[in-house]
């Protein structure tokens, strides 16, 4: 399966977004992304607990190696 917002999480990184929150209810995740160099928000939402653990690992990754 590929997983679609774990790739768009990727490209946000690269266009300077980073994760200021998630949230999780009712089985699905909300992920707070800010550009502190545009100041844009963005929001992401994903319902698929396969691709919310790998969203989940990717935003700690990202945040261990900043």
């Amino acid at each position: 399966m590929k997983h679609k917002h774990l790739e768009e999480l990727k490209e946000k990184y690269k266009d300077g977004f980073r994760c200021i929150r998630t949230e999780n209810i009712d089985n699905e995740m909300n992920i707070y992304l800010k550009n502190f160099y545009t100041e844009e928000i963005d929001t992401m939402k994903c319902s698929h607990p396969d691709e919310i653990e790998k969203l989940n690992s990717f935003i700690d990754s990202m945040t261990e190696t900043e």
